[in-house]
């Protein structure tokens, strides 16, 4: 419990307790929404890995595009972490619901 109440992507410490006594699986309760930097780097790492070897943009929207992003490789710091399947409709924040979008994709979604 201490470790929940020290962890910075914990935003809501009010319901830190229910989400312990109900077997810590939903985090809706503490409102964790933020990837961490881990995995960040991780999903990264991996999709631009696939990314240069189909000569395509590391940010999958670009790649539907028929503009100069079409095969540009963005750099970390150049690319947010987002939610495939949306945060706000039970998307979990972990490295499997996890893509890395430029960030004139991200912002737009």
């Amino acid at each position: 419990m201490r470790e929940l109440y020290a962890d910075p992507y914990v935003k809501d410490r009010k319901g830190i307790f229910e989400y312990i006594l109900g077997g810590s699986t939903d985090t809706k309760l503490l409102d964790v929404r933020v990837f961490d930097d881990a995995t960040k780097k991780s999903v990264y790492s991996t999709q631009t890995a696939k990314a240069e070897k189909k000569g395509e943009s590391n940010c999958p929207l670009c790649t539907l595009g028929h503009d100069a992003n079409k095969s540009k490789r963005w750099k970390l710091t150049e690319i947010d972490a987002d939610h495939v399947a949306t945060w706000s409709k039970g998307g979990e924040t972990n490295i499997k619901n996890c893509q890395m979008l430029c960030k004139t994709h991200n912002r737009a979604k």
